[in-house]
């Protein structure tokens, strides 16, 4: 067993605050996914959210030693790391969510209806939800003193984020090439229009002067 770091109920205390917040902002994700109509859910996905849940475990089993006053200051530094950590989680988690709307579920799954997203987090990492949960992770060993079990906690999130996202990987294969798809069929619907409006512009050019001489030479 790996001997934990001297800890405050400063860090211990802010941590458990993160966990509030955060238990807050997945159930209102959760809320917001839609109903899941013509959806498949994938089995392979749940294995690798098992995974990454036995990272989280081996993250924060093991004894706390409570030993350092609350305003030492490896205390406050602690607590400060906490606070980045994990309110960094909460606000990508929340950012990605809303930018994927009903797309969004704990369980990957494929709607008939779902998009690519490419907007707020998405434009920058293009998994952003476990990233927040790799900050959480980190949140959670530096509020335990744990530090020393991300050794064996960060290859199993790793090990279950792989599976994942390799599972993920063809339904997002699939919905960029429809996005291709769609965006080179409106290239052409564009060429196609403006070619016509040439077409239209260079036969106005062509007709309007031989109806002007065919007025003067009437009047």
């Amino acid at each position: 067993m790996f001997r934990p770091d001297p800890i405050s109920w400063l860090q211990f205390a802010t941590f458990w605050v993160i966990v509030f917040v955060g238990a807050i902002a997945l159930i209102r994700a959760v809320r917001a996914q839609g109903d899941g109509k013509s959806a498949k859910k994938s089995t392979t996905s749940a294995v690798g959210i098992l995974i990454q849940c036995i990272g989280f475990v081996s993250c924060a089993t093991g004894p706390v030693r409570v030993v350092l006053p609350w305003n030492a200051p490896l205390s406050l530094i602690c607590a400060i790391a906490v606070a980045l950590f994990g309110g960094g989680a909460i606000a990508i988690f929340v950012a990605a969510t809303r930018a994927m709307g009903k797309n969004w579920s704990v369980v990957a799954r494929m709607r008939s209806d779902h998009e690519l997203v490419r907007t707020g987090p998405f434009a920058i990492v293009r998994h952003p939800i476990y990233f927040a949960l790799f900050l959480y992770m980190l949140s959670l060993a530096v509020a335990f003193g744990h530090s020393a079990q991300l050794l064996l906690a960060v290859p199993l999130y790793s090990a279950g984020t792989i599976v994942r996202i390799r599972e993920d990987a063809p339904s997002a294969a699939i919905l960029r090439r429809e996005v291709h798809a769609r965006f080179f069929r409106r290239v052409a619907e564009t060429k196609e229009r403006k070619l016509f409006q040439r077409a239209i512009e260079v036969n106005h050019a062509q007709v309007m002067p031989a109806f002007r001489l065919e007025n003067h030479l009437a009047t």
